[in-house]
């Protein structure tokens, strides 16, 4: 049975996923130096088992960690060639012709370091603890056979919070598009939804737009 969030808990989610995006185009700055705003486009929660078929075959790179302390479970973010090609262009000063080469994708690796590390600590400083992690694997697939992969032990009672979010960098003009995916332990994640509220973890108001 999928997991049920009590309807009045909603708007904590949306908090907690809205400081995490937040959080992001501060550590773009002080990480990268990148001038960036993060824009929330859609923000929706679905069964782990249907995000496969919805990513289908496009082929898209995806980046993933397994997250060892509450709310335990998995992050996983994709994004599609075009945005690899923006992200490795921008942060190498290099461009990509034809085939991302090593140092491209170095440099992919390296924002997906940033953009995973900023939303996991955005996360855990709205809920006032630390999150623990490792460095994300990046891989390139069709987004079915990657989520296949990284969702395969995902249990049946799990739901996934999908994030869409578009990254605009000012200097020069440029715009990355993002998809986030937490799937986070049923369990341990509606533990944590039972001990707040949204006046225990709204501090200021995050950097985001869109929601």
């Amino acid at each position: 049975m999928p997991l049920l969030i009590d309807v009045r808990k909603l708007r904590i989610i949306n908090v907690l996923m809205e400081s995490g995006a937040g959080n992001v185009a501060d550590s773009l700055s002080s990480l990268a130096g990148l001038d960036a705003s993060v824009a929330v486009k859609s923000l929706s929660m679905v069964e782990p088992g249907d995000i496969p078929d919805e990513l289908g075959d496009e082929h898209v790179f995806c980046a993933s960690i397994k997250l060892t302390e509450p709310p335990y479970g998995y992050f996983v973010m994709t994004f599609g060639m075009e945005t690899a090609v923006n992200v490795a262009e921008h942060m190498t000063g290099r461009d990509v012709d034809g085939e991302l080469n090593q140092f491209h994708e170095s440099a992919l690796q390296e924002m997906c370091n940033i953009f995973t590390s900023g939303f996991i600590d955005g996360l855990a400083n709205t809920l006032g603890r630390s999150i623990e992690m490792g460095t994300p694997d990046l891989e390139r697939g069709t987004g079915r056979e990657l989520m296949t992969s990284n969702l395969s032990h995902i249990t049946d009672d799990s739901l996934a919070i999908v994030l869409d979010s578009q990254v605009d960098v000012t200097e020069p003009r440029r715009e990355f598009r993002i998809r986030i995916f937490l799937v986070p332990d049923p369990g341990a994640f509606v533990n944590v939804l039972d001990h707040l509220e949204v006046e225990d973890i709204r501090t200021e108001e995050p950097d985001v737009a869109g929601l």
